[in-house]
């Protein structure tokens, strides 16, 4: 009787520590996240223990302008603050997302409280939460796609250290850290409910999404969704042949889930879509589908030269001024780690996956995506065709997922060289181990013949690297003569920058090399290899992220300081009557001005109005006086009262009514400046842009008296012989005029034009609003005395809160019919309703 030969059994990944391979995998797990924890209060230890803050100017500081200016006005008012009138003579503050009345992201909010106190509760340590629940959820996804504890752990602290987005905390986008966080758990629930389909699986998943989409980061989370396309095309692929059925139904509920979790974000999403409409971002009018300009959309484009940074940081320089790579300029750098990066290689080489494929097409998507204008073919396609995308600026932005797709890929690699040696023949060992050895052997020998020839090397390569684009003629205009003297002693400095890198980069990637080497020749145990892998992983990062200071704390308090009214502020403050402020040169973006509540035609926003930016642009600065190059006729009708200025200003013009002498400011008084509201004598109406530019630029032109309208009003409009008009009432928005005219006239308002939710009303009778001098608004004002209003209430805002809510409940259900279809949960519900039923029944027998 012949011997029937079994099947060798699928040989499982080892886990390299015996301490870990006798716990059960819960306690594997809570072990896995104490040292993600642990790992966390360690790096970010002075913002945790110190309660300090990552930044203290920038964005962070932005963000908190519009933050106090916004609970300003909230705690005046007792409304919703969806308009504030102190940025850019009045612009819309929910739609661009600067500021939110309510907070609708219910399970990111008890997440945050909850973890925040891990963190000891200090107040910007709710930035080093998100980075704590990236590391954590990349792990749990990689339990879920059944990696053992220590590549999960090693794929973990990849995604939750990455340079690229360690630096993000002390650039202030907390916004894009937080949707960066959630992306592996949308990817982890998109996975299982392709593999469960069922209504837990897209309960869940609906939420995450919702989640993700409400952390206002709308590029990231645009990025996100791309990788879920590709994702499901990719198990469509794996599918279809087999049970098309099954395909289908996961691609019906992955865009079921998409919906639901857009509109648990609609509250924030319809906004933001028709603000679009009109910001920089948009075509600057209703229903316009425009983008951005091309050139300004892709400013920030990786060039491919700059791939080596991924393993060199410093290879185009290291943050500015010893950046000479092709963007304007960078603080980050997208490295990655020398052993990530040859894990990955080694699992593309020798440890092919479906999954890993997968991921190496999408790594090769995101690196096409951000060479921008670089590679139009794919940029430029992308920009054309896809809805939205041309919303968005900063191309190399898609790498910030990079560190998702390299810590999944190096998690392969590691689990390939742990159990490579049970089973495998010796001469595959050998075969690997010397291909290793030469690569280790080549970078060694190229780190010493490039010692040996250091000077004459940086003498040749200075020729062609080292220095930006029209950087000499930069230098000769602030240093003269001596430009060259200085681009050499700049020279010379990136060059240390690049040595020091490079020689780094070969010492880890020998180290590297040779620490799998010795393990492949079984003279270490895994326990030693996986030890050693993570010293090396973090020795790497924590270089990096150290070197270029993304990690520096500040005190707590000095956003505050940075805020505090300096003489300047608080004589302006202390002025009467209703009035705007227009800072000249460096100081028209300074958002301090606006954080005390000043109304000011200047401020910072990176999607501002788009008819606001083009006056600017076509009109604030055409004069025809050359001595002065500013356009009276725009600041007057701004009702730009006060000029700060940093220099002289003509004299016979404005009245000088302030010093400040520790800042060096002046503060000239506008006594030509219009009030807020008044009647014109005449309208005329403008075929177009042009024509409307044209006639504010001229120097006969008297906006005090001239309206330029770009339609008609059915009225006739002529000069009153007697008019006045006086603001009664000014909020936000709310805004009430007292006006009388002995004719039909129009009344204009210097206030921005927004036809998205202010309408007006003549005793109480909606009337229509006209965009006035192409930023402002009118009315028409028929003889008599009248009360003007004018409010503030977009349908969308009330729409997107309601339909939120009603899609946080629907997920809710789904969640718990999800869970009551579970046998476990029903199986501890069950027993006791039976145990009632029979109590019922034996009294019932006894009675």
């Amino acid at each position: 009787m012949s011997k029937q030969h079994k099947k060798p059994a699928p040989r499982k990944a080892a886990d390299p520590s015996p301490l870990f391979a006798r716990l059960t995998t819960f306690q594997q797990d809570l072990i896995a996240i104490a040292m993600l924890y642990i790992l966390t209060l360690v790096v970010f230890r002075g913002i945790v223990f110190d309660n300090a803050a990552f930044s203290a100017e920038g964005d962070t500081a932005s963000w908190m302008s519009y933050s106090e200016a916004g609970n300003r006005i909230a705690k005046a008012e007792g409304v919703d603050v969806l308009w504030m009138p102190n940025f850019f003579s009045g612009m819309p503050t929910f739609g661009n997302v600067a500021y939110l009345p309510h907070d609708v992201s219910y399970i990111q909010t008890v997440l945050q409280k909850v973890l925040n106190l891990l963190f000891l509760n200090g107040t910007w340590t709710w930035l080093v939460v998100y980075y704590f629940l990236g590391g954590l959820f990349m792990y749990l996804l990689m339990r879920v796609l059944k990696f053992p504890l220590i590549p999960s752990l090693f794929a973990a602290v990849i995604f939750m250290l990455a340079p690229y987005n360690i630096g993000l905390a002390s650039e202030g986008h907390g916004s894009k850290l937080m949707a960066l966080s959630y992306f592996p758990l949308v990817f982890m629930l998109t996975h299982l409910m392709f593999q469960r389909r069922d209504i837990l699986s897209f309960g869940l998943l609906a939420a995450a999404i919702g989640t993700l989409a409400l952390t206002n980061h709308m590029q990231i989370v645009y990025y996100v969704f791309i990788v879920l396309g590709l994702y499901l095309v990719y198990h469509i692929v794996m599918e279809v042949r087999r049970t098309p059925g099954r395909a289908v139904l996961s691609a019906g509920l992955l865009a079921l889930a998409l919906v639901l979790g857009l509109c648990i974000a609609s509250y924030i999403y319809l906004s933001v879509y028709e603000y679009s409409q009109f910001s920089i971002r948009g075509g600057g009018t209703a229903g316009s589908t425009g983008g951005l300009a091309w050139d300004y959309a892709t400013n920030w484009s990786l060039h491919p030269e700059e791939l080596f940074t991924l393993l060199i940081p410093s290879f185009l320089g290291f943050q500015s001024p010893f950046y000479w790579g092709t963007m304007p300029f960078t603080n980050s750098t997208i490295y990655l780690g020398v052993l990530p990066i040859l894990l990955a290689l080694l699992a593309l080489g020798y440890n092919r996956t479906r999954l890993g494929v997968f991921l190496s097409i999408l790594a090769v998507i995101m690196i096409l995506i951000s060479f921008g204008k670089h590679f139009p073919l794919v940029y430029g396609a992308l920009f054309e065709y896809m809805p939205f995308f041309n919303k968005f600026r900063v191309p190399v932005m898609v790498l910030h997922l990079l560190p998702f797709v390299v810590g999944i890929l190096a998690a392969y690699g590691l689990q390939f060289l742990i159990n490579l040696p049970e089973g495998t023949k010796k001469d595959q060992l050998e075969k690997l181990s010397r291909s290793l050895m030469i690569v280790g052997g080549v970078l060694l020998g190229i780190l010493i013949l490039a010692s040996l020839v250091k000077s004459s090397l940086f003498q040749t390569l200075s020729g062609s690297m080292f220095a930006k684009e029209g950087e000499l003629e930069m230098l000769r205009q602030q240093y003269g003569n001596q430009a060259t003297q200085t681009m050499g002693q700049l020279k010379q400095a990136r060059f240390d920058l690049f040595w020091k890198d490079f020689v780094k980069f070969v010492f880890l990637a020998v180290a590297s090399l040779g620490l799998a080497v010795m393990y492949l020749k079984k003279k270490l145990p895994a326990t030693v290899l996986t030890l050693t892998a993570f010293a090396i992983l973090l020795i790497d990062l924590l270089l990096v992220i150290n070197k270029g200071s993304y990690i520096s704390p500040k005190p707590s308090n000095q956003l505050e300081q940075q805020f505090q009214a300096d003489a300047t502020v608080t004589f302006l403050k202390q002025q009467p009557g209703l009035f705007r402020i227009f800072p000249l040169g460096g100081l028209f973006g300074d958002n301090t001005f606006a954080y005390h509540g000043l109304q000011s035609i200047g401020g910072y926003s990176p999607a501002k109005l788009k008819i606001y930016q083009t006056m600017l642009d076509s009109c604030m600065y055409e004069s025809a006086d050359p001595s002065f190059p500013i356009n009276m006729n725009i600041v007057n009708m701004l009702n730009a009262q006060y000029l700060i200025a940093q220099g002289r200003l003509p004299e016979d013009r404005f009245t000088l009514v302030h010093v400040n002498e520790q800042q060096r400011t002046l503060v000239y008084r506008n006594n030509t400046a219009f009030p807020r509201a008044f009647f014109v004598d005449e309208a005329k109406v403008a075929a177009n842009a042009t024509e409307v530019f044209s006639l504010l630029n001229a120097p006969s032109f008297d906006a005090a008296r001239t309206a330029v309208l770009e339609k008609a009003p059915s009225a006739q409009i002529t000069s009153p012989d007697s008019s006045s008009v006086q603001i009664t009432e000014y909020q936000s928005r709310r805004i009430v005029a007292a006006a009388y005219t002995s004719s039909p006239a129009l009344l204009v308002l210097s206030e921005v034009y927004y036809p998205a939710g202010w309408n007006a009303f003549v005793d109480g009778q909606e009337t229509e609003i006209f965009k006035t001098n192409y930023v402002l608004r009118s009315v028409v004002v028929p003889p008599g005395a009248h009360t003007i209003e004018f409010r503030f209430d977009p349908v969308m805002y009330r729409t997107g809160y309601t339909v939120s809510n009603v899609a946080w409940a629907v997920a809710l259900c789904c969640v718990l019919i999800g869970l009551w279809q579970l046998p476990a949960v029903r199986a501890r519900i069950r027993p006791k309703n039976q145990a009632k039923t029979s109590q019922d029944e034996g009294d019932e027998k006894a009675r």
